[in-house]
């Protein structure tokens, strides 16, 4: 990608940014003599009137903290997802590694009674 172009992008996404920033701005500053009833879980009361701006800023917070809760719940099921794996696999290795140790003393059995058995054919043979 040419400098010019990345020049370009990186001047463009500042407009934007800029432009939405101002746009919430203008909104605020527009909508702060505004007042609104609202119901809100007995926090608030129908008869007292809530400023529009308090409201926005209220919500928005609300939307910030409920994507966290939801991005930290579903970090948590990934993780608990990636801890079943791994168990399965640490017991599918243990299990492998104990049938790997079985047949070792399995093969070092027989390696020894044919040694036996050997040496006995040998002494039998020298007599």
């Amino acid at each position: 990608m040419s400098l010019a172009f990345r020049q370009l992008r990186v001047y463009v996404r500042l407009a934007l940014i800029l432009v939405v920033v101002l746009t919430v701005g203008l909104v605020l500053v527009k909508n702060r003599g505004n007042e609104v009833p609202v119901w809100f879980l007995w926090f608030t009361d129908d008869a007292k009137p809530v400023n529009v701006v308090w409201l926005m800023l209220s919500t928005a917070a609300g939307t910030l903290v409920s994507w966290w809760a939801f991005s930290l719940g579903w970090g948590v099921w990934r993780d608990m997802r990636e801890m079943r794996r791994l168990r399965t696999i640490n017991e599918a290795t243990k299990n492998l590694e104990q049938r790997a140790s079985t047949l070792d003393q399995r093969e070092r059995r027989i390696d020894q009674k044919l040694k036996n058995a050997i040496g006995q054919e040998q002494e039998v043979g020298d007599e």
